[in-house]
């Protein structure tokens, strides 16, 4: 049966605010009560890794009858989710995120409304061994399906023994290679942003690129999506660079980069030249038909304080960024980049911000604080949990079927849907950077049918 995270809808979210606000005694600070939520400080017992041969019995090493039962479910059997989140991790940030996700989840719990759904927080401690321990304690506490953990080598360390427990996760990495085999990554994989804003271009007949990305493991990982989808899409990547983020080490590859535009510059506009700029140029001098030979848009990944050291490195390089269409990537969605003018008119795919706001201003009315961007991940693993756990499936409520339901799910950031190779799919929205500030100009699908 199909269902939909419909909470999250404007509607929804106003009416779970407002009983949360009622149980909640009117304070928007309070954490939210009801379903019981285990406490997220409690050490796995088990720290030992085990060798990969001994795996295969993973499931064998729980006792059904030491599984965590609280007073007040006595006699009943809770659904239990395990929820691996690095709340010691020396990284004083990846802390605060984890207690952000913890937050999102406790709220998720409380809006589904599920009073035998429990929820088991185990600490990762932020690396793979403790990952891999508070799997098997979460295991041990009777989950059936684990949400979680949040970093790529922990996810690694987890799966080993869900895998070998037959246990289903839904862990927040973006690493690719730990998908399929009861692993489903529910994140914000940069290629679909590529995907998205490409397919847009290509769309509005832009046929040649650019590219201008950072000497980093990232921009490895965009740069390459991005030229799997404009050949696939028969388009041509005309110039590439890379450059490392400093400053002074983005000079020459921006001039680099400019001088594949060179045919598609009006003359007057360039630095040499030394007519009258006041008079017209002969027909044809901006290269009409020379367009052919530059590009007509550059994708630059980059964000902060280096993409507005960046951008105006292009049209100072005779770039003609009115006729050269800027590309970008979602932590582009910053009210600051519309200072920026050689980044006005730039696109970028992210998720619908009509939609997210939604989901902040009921995290920021339960938590009195704004989110950090993964916290909406958690609130869906969760509340998809929850979701799934009422369909009445008791033996097999998380099956990947179940889990990789082809009509997707309308969550915190929009629509998505996890597939049975482990991985997301999600539909977003096409955005464009004014001086007025950051406007939809293609709606984010709301539904997974084609025509949508």
């Amino acid at each position: 049966m199909r269902f939909s995270l419909n909470t999250l809808t404007k509607a929804g979210l106003a009416a779970a605010l407002s009983a949360l606000m009622a149980a909640c005694g009117s304070t928007g600070t309070t954490r939210p009560s009801g379903p019981v939520i285990a406490r997220p400080d409690e050490t796995p017992e088990d720290q030992t890794v085990y060798e990969e041969g001994g795996l295969f019995e993973e499931a064998e090493r729980y006792n059904r009858r030491d599984f965590m039962r609280p007073p007040h479910m006595d006699g009943e059997e809770p659904v239990r989710v395990g929820l691996l989140l690095p709340f010691s991790s020396e990284n004083e940030s990846a802390r605060r995120i984890a207690s952000a996700m913890f937050d999102a989840a406790q709220l998720a719990v409380f809006d589904a409304g599920e009073k035998d759904f429990l929820l088991i927080p185990k600490d990762t401690r932020g690396d793979a061994e403790g990952a891999a321990a508070a799997a098997r304690s979460a295991l041990a506490d009777g989950a059936e399906i684990i949400l979680g953990p949040l970093f790529a080598e922990s996810v690694e360390a987890a799966a080993l023994v869900t895998r070998a427990a037959s246990t289903p996760m839904i862990a927040f990495s973006s690493d690719l290679t730990a998908a399929g085999d009861g692993v489903f990554l529910l994140s914000f994989p940069p290629e679909l942003e590529i995907a998205r804003v490409t397919e847009y271009a290509m769309n509005q007949e832009m046929v040649r690129f650019g590219v201008l990305a950072p000497r980093t493991a990232y921009g490895d990982r965009v740069s390459g999506a991005f030229a799997e989808e404009v050949f696939a899409r028969g388009g041509v990547i005309v110039h590439e660079e890379r450059y490392v983020q400093e400053p002074d080490e983005m000079l020459a590859p921006a001039k680099r980069l400019a001088r594949y535009s060179k045919e598609i510059i009006p003359i007057e506009m360039r630095h040499e030249f030394e007519g009258d700029r006041t008079q017209p140029v002969a027909e044809n001098a901006s290269a009409e038909a020379g367009y052919t030979q530059g590009y007509q848009a550059v994708l630059m990944p980059e964000q902060g304080t280096l993409l507005r050291a960046l951008a105006p490195l292009l049209p100072y390089y005779n770039v003609d960024i009115s006729r050269v269409k800027i590309l970008g990537v979602s932590s582009w969605n910053n009210p600051r980049l519309t200072r920026e003018p050689a980044l006005r008119g730039g696109w970028f795919a992210a998720p619908d911000p009509t939609i997210t706001e939604s989901f902040e201003k009921h995290y920021e009315e339960a938590f009195g604080s704004n989110p950090p961007r993964l916290a909406s991940l958690a609130y869906d693993a969760t509340l998809l949990s929850a979701r799934l756990a009422a369909q009445g499936r008791r033996r097999d409520r998380f099956a990947e079927d179940a889990i990789a339901d082809p009509n997707g799910y309308f969550g915190a950031d929009g629509l998505f849907r996890l597939n049975a190779d482990g991985t997301v799919e999600r539909g977003l929205a096409i955005l464009e950077i004014q001086p007025g500030g950051i406007q939809v100009i293609d709606p984010a699908p709301r539904s997974f049918s084609p025509g949508y």
